[in-house]
C-alpha cells in the first residue's frame, strides 16, 4: 500500500472557490485508478489531497490519468504555487477484530483451562 500527500498553496481570497470544488466529490474514478482511500483536507491557505492506494498509485499521480489533467485544470486558477508531494514516512492504524473473533492462542494443555502440560507415562503392563 501507497500514501501520498500532495500540498497545494491558494492564493489569497480562494478558499471558498477551493471549498466549492471540494464539495463536488472526485473528479475522476478512484476505484479505477487503484485507490484504497482518498481525503482532502483544506486550510485557509492550502489545500492537502491524501491518496492511498496501490502500485498503479503514483503511476496515475504522475498524470498518466487524462481525468487528472482535467482535474487540475479547474484547480489551476486557485494554485499559488507549485504542490509539494510527500510520501508516507511513518502511520499508524488501530485493527479492529470482527465481533465474535479472536487471534489469541487455542486453548489447549497447560492453559488455564486445566490439562496437563505432558501426558502422564503410561504405567508399565503388568508382567
Amino acid at each position: 500500500m501507497a500514501r501520498v500527500a500532495v500540498v497545494v498553496p491558494l492564493r489569497r481570497g480562494a478558499h471558498a472557490q477551493a471549498r466549492s470544488l471540494v464539495a463536488t466529490g472526485s473528479p475522476f474514478d478512484l476505484e479505477g485508478a487503484g485507490l484504497a482511500q482518498h481525503g482532502v483536507f483544506l486550510t485557509r491557505d492550502e489545500v492537502v489531497f491524501v491518496f492511498d492506494g496501490a502500485g498503479a498509485l503514483a503511476r496515475r499521480l504522475s498524470g498518466e490519468d487524462p481525468a487528472l489533467w482535467r482535474a487540475a485544470a479547474a484547480w489551476g486558477p486557485l494554485v499559488a504555487g507549485p504542490p509539494r508531494v510527500g510520501v508516507s514516512a511513518w502511520g499508524w492504524s488501530r485493527i479492529e477484530e470482527p465481533e465474535g473473533a479472536t487471534f489469541g492462542p487455542t486453548p489447549g494443555p497447560g492453559d488455564s483451562e486445566g490439562g496437563d502440560v505432558y501426558p502422564p507415562s503410561s504405567p508399565e503392563p503388568p508382567g
